[in-house]
């Protein structure tokens, strides 16, 4: 009998995903983390272990011990990390010898060789232009990394997300208001959004009924324009900018329950990668896909997606639990 078990659980199609996504890699600790590639064959992927007795009380939740694990092309492999308490926050990449990420009040960097502190800073986003070209931000503050010395200044918003297509065009969204921030290599100013964004949330009689005014949660600038994600009641929505003026798109149907804090990510042929939902609550994930022309598909996922991440020339890759497996997966869509 245990030999018929052992049989069934290797041949379950979901074990590995599902026909719609492979597993590369059982790490469950980076099932609620985040995935960052790199480069074509190579990528990170950052999670938590809980420490202490939260580990095996089922209810509880204790310290975390970050985790980080990095993809060569064949195999994932654990990386030291410098920090030993707190979550891993914001990541971001110019390259797979850059690797910047936010963990338990310090910034670390991976230079190609190891991770190092560079910085123990209170802070909540990053952006990564280049090797000398990375912005830290906090509560109403920012700090440059020009590849020797970090300068400091103050700044109107307290960032929540953020997203650069080059030094002078960084775009951020405020943690404490609805409002979106762009820096033009001299300064930062309010972007109006009031004539795209809804004013009022659908009918819905569902439960619970999501936030009555806008909420904007992701956001992705890239060649192609300006992307961001949002949410009022039960609806999600897009605004975009892609070089003749900003447009909004109730994605509701289209792509599902957006969710919340995913960027939309580039998928190399001018449109872009989407986690959306099946159900109205946004727990089934779905990868919803808009193409260059504005054509929305979407395949439903069997399972919760957690963060997504590609590069030009390279797989989809996500993390998340699908099918009962938890780690990282690779889109076959």
């Amino acid at each position: 009998m245990a030999g018929l078990w052992l049989w069934l659980l290797r041949a379950a199609p979901w074990v590995g995903g599902n026909d719609r996504w492979e597993l590369v890699a059982a790490l469950r600790s980076v099932a609620y983390g985040e995935v960052v590639a790199t480069g074509e064959r190579e990528a990170w992927a950052f999670g938590w272990d809980i420490l202490g007795i939260a580990a095996w009380v089922p209810v509880a939740d204790g310290p975390h011990r970050p985790t980080a694990f990095r993809w060569d092309g064949g195999r994932w492999r654990k990386s030291d990390f410098p920090v030993e308490l707190g979550d891993v926050g914001s990541v971001a990449a110019s390259g797979p010898s850059n690797v910047w990420a936010l963990a338990g009040g310090s910034v670390v960097r991976w230079d190609g060789r190891s991770w190092t502190v560079v910085r123990e800073t209170p802070a909540s986003a990053l952006a990564v232009v280049a090797d000398d070209d990375v912005w830290v931000f906090g509560d109403r503050r920012a700090w440059r990394f020009d590849g020797v010395t970090w300068s400091e200044r103050d700044v109107p918003f307290s960032a929540f997300r953020v997203s650069a297509r080059s030094g002078s065009d960084i775009w951020v969204l405020d943690g404490a208001a609805p409002w979106v921030y762009r820096f033009d290599g001299v300064g930062w100013a309010v972007v109006d959004l009031a004539g795209v964004l809804p004013q009022a949330p659908p009918p819905s009689d569902e439960s619970p009924p999501g936030p009555a005014d806008f909420r904007l949660s992701a956001i992705t600038a890239d060649p192609s324009g300006v992307w961001i994600i949002g949410e009022i009641g039960m609806s999600s929505f897009l605004v975009f900018q892609t070089g003749s003026g900003w447009r909004g798109e109730d994605t509701s149907v289209t792509a599902g329950r957006m969710v919340r804090g995913l960027a939309p990510v580039p998928d190399g042929v001018g449109g872009h990668w989407f986690a959306g939902s099946s159900d109205v609550d946004g727990s089934d994930s779905a990868l919803a896909r808009r193409d260059s022309s504005g054509r929305w598909s979407k395949v439903p996922c069997g399972g919760e997606l957690t963060s997504l991440s590609a590069v030009a020339g390279g797989p989809l890759l996500v993390t998340g639990v699908i099918g009962g497996a938890r780690g990282v997966f690779r889109g076959l869509v």
